[in-house]
């Protein structure tokens, strides 16, 4: 035993503390996929479901390069906390990720050891933890035993859940689609068009996968590029493709080839670049879970990025911090754009 027995006690009661903050997710049957206990707010820890699975998350202060001995203490903390976690909710299996606390510190985190392909706790249903899950009634496919992403990212849930009610007859971009949960969200709620960018071949093929699981393909209304976006974007302006509604979800640091993104720097450049395509009165959704940036300060790039455009921000709509997210690390605005 490397825990202290009082952690485990008091780990068991911010679960606690969290379920009782939940029942709203907890009772939905459209919704099986969300955040358990945030980490930050909640606990140094997090905790997310899917389905009869969990996903436990630590921060450890890991740097690099990452020393085998430190992961290998980590990971043995780890496996208590899921055991004791695993048994509390009754889980089927509980994964562990160790999550550095700035995302680009570590290049492959698989490679680093740092997230194990077995479950510390229970037994994996499929191979890689692969499943579905259903949120806002929709099916997407999830990996958890393969690195760190899931598949899916939990804190996007109410925003897909916007798009959903919001997206009819409109032509939706997603840019950094990942795989296309947002696209998929705009396609089940009538959007016209969607257009799915990412450089991650993998990813996309997941999200046509994500399409097909409801009943949602049609090659003539929705598309999947794979590349850098800021290479598409501009060659897609100028061929004449316009949107009515933009999804800027980029990730704080990314690296495509020899571009490097930071969006904490590079965000008004992206709403600059991304705005070329948007239809004059058409609506940007701006998202970031950047540290580096906060709610006031999204806002103000997403102005600048505007007038470095030459257009008009005439209205900005924040959206508010998820039940199951009450850290408030993911920072989202609607904003209408003349």
């Amino acid at each position: 035993m490397t825990l202290d027995p009082r952690y485990l006690a008091t780990a068991l009661q911010h679960l606690d503390e969290a379920l009782d903050a939940r029942a709203a997710l907890t009772a939905d049957p459209g919704t099986t996929a969300f955040r358990l206990v945030d980490v930050g707010a909640e606990a140094d820890w997090s905790l997310d479901a899917y389905g009869e699975d969990l996903v436990l998350g630590l921060l450890p202060d890991l740097r690099t390069p990452v020393e085998p001995a430190a992961v290998a203490r980590e990971l043995a903390d780890g496996r208590e906390l899921a055991h004791a976690l695993g048994t509390r909710l009754h889980a089927r299996a509980v994964y562990l990720k160790l999550r550095p606390l700035q995302a680009n510190t570590v290049v492959d985190a698989t490679a680093a050891g740092l997230t194990p392909p077995e479950p510390f706790f229970g037994l994996e249903a499929a191979p890689g933890g692969a499943g579905v899950v259903l949120e806002n009634g929709l099916r997407f496919h999830v990996r958890l035993g393969e690195g760190l992403p899931t598949g899916i990212y939990l804190d996007q849930r109410d925003n897909r859940r916007w798009l959903l009610d919001n997206a009819v007859g409109l032509r939706v971009l997603n840019t950094f689609a990942y795989t296309c949960a947002f696209s998929v969200a705009a396609a089940a709620g009538g959007a016209l068009r969607t257009v799915s960018l990412d450089a991650a071949g993998p990813a996309l093929e997941i999200g046509q996968t994500n399409f097909a699981l409801n009943g949602l393909e049609d090659p003539d209304r929705h598309d999947f590029l794979r590349g850098d976006v800021f290479h598409w974007l501009p060659r897609m302006a100028k061929r004449g493709d316009r949107f009515d509604l933009i999804v800027l979800d980029p990730p704080s640091y990314s690296r495509v080839k020899q571009q490097r993104f930071s969006a904490a720097q590079d965000y008004a450049t992206l709403v600059t670049t991304a705005l070329a395509l948007l239809a004059p009165g058409g609506l940007l959704l701006a998202c970031t879970n950047a540290l580096g940036l906060n709610r006031k300060q999204l806002e103000q790039k997403v102005r600048e990025g505007a007038k470095s455009a030459g257009r008009e921000v005439v209205e900005v709509e924040h959206r508010p911090t998820a039940l199951d997210h009450p850290s408030g690390r993911m920072k989202a605005l609607v904003a209408r754009v003349r």
